[in-house]
């Protein structure tokens, strides 16, 4: 059992409870026999994974002594702001609940993420020693696969597919690398240096996934869900910016502040006639020329 997924499963338990004594905390992971295979869990090696965990997740575990020796989460904000941190836990934390189900095994169906496991790893490791590699790429629109020295900068999960976004060095510009199509990996001796201005997260900020194209207006638009599909909206948001500016019985309209590219309109349309761009014009004429262009696919 990987250790990461004892700490995650102390981190929930904690967090679940609100607060609670190692008594009652050793009782809980006692029951829990296929992590703990009915061990006890010691004092000592509680106090051992707290530092553990601040040192993996920055979350700090107290103690209440005041309140009966109860520990709890002292810096949940963590949670909220640290979006690999909510994603790690989420993960394992779903991860654990279905490895103690596996007599579920062929009633719990899930997605495939394509090629995540074989890149996945070389590509962290150049980016946390920023050492340029050269990956074998080939797109979906080449028939040959080209060679390329890169400096890697970050990775982003989009669509179950995980993407590289590296500057190419003799293109000098940042290109977006889908793992599933890269072929082979070379870590070469060669290191760059991260621009100190830049942040992967508001990269993306502008856009609603990976498309990127900064000739495409920052724009804000509004979005009408229907009755039914505005619960969903309102769980989840098709972008961090989204808010909610109005709502009746049939309807609530949303706001969103992006660059619509490909993608978005690729989401608009996969959503039916459950949302109705509302404004502004050149985004509802565009998602119109989609629509328009499947129609005629079908001779509509």
């Amino acid at each position: 059992m990987p250790q990461i997924q004892k700490y995650i499963w102390v981190i929930n338990t904690i967090l679940n409870n609100g607060k609670i004594t190692l008594k009652e905390l050793n009782r809980k992971w006692k029951a829990n026999v296929d992590l703990s295979g009915g061990l006890d869990l010691p004092r000592q090696t509680f106090d051992r994974w707290k530092g553990s965990i601040l040192d993996l997740f920055g979350i700090v575990i107290e103690c209440d002594r005041r309140g009966g020796y109860k520990y709890y989460i002292e810096n949940p904000e963590v949670l909220v702001n640290g979006e690999l941190r909510k994603w790690l836990l989420d993960t394992y934390g779903t991860a654990d609940t279905l490895s103690n189900n596996m007599s579920l095994h062929d009633r719990i169906l899930t997605e495939e993420v394509p090629s995540s496991q074989k890149f996945l790893p070389s590509i962290l490791n150049a980016m946390r020693s920023n050492t340029v590699i050269k990956i074998t790429h080939q797109s979906f629109g080449n028939q040959d696969s080209t060679e390329s020295a890169v400096e890697p900068y970050c990775v982003k999960m989009s669509e179950q597919r995980w993407y590289l976004l590296a500057r190419n060095i003799e293109k000098n510009k940042l290109l977006l690398y889908s793992l599933d199509r890269i072929q082979d990996i070379e870590i070469t001796k060669e290191t760059f240096k991260l621009p100190s201005n830049f942040n992967a997260k508001d990269f993306f900020s502008e856009y609603y996934g990976i498309y990127i194209d900064d000739k495409v207006p920052l724009q804000k638009i509004v979005l009408r869900a229907d009755k039914w599909h505005k619960y969903y909206m309102r769980t989840l948001p098709l972008h961090p910016s989204q808010k909610e500016i109005n709502t009746t019985d049939d309807y609530a309209d949303f706001e969103v502040t992006l660059r619509p590219t490909y993608d978005f309109y690729m989401k608009l349309l996969s959503f039916g006639n459950m949302i109705k761009v509302i404004e502004p014009d050149n985004v509802r004429n565009e998602l119109e020329k989609w629509i328009k262009n499947t129609m005629d696919i079908y001779n509509l």
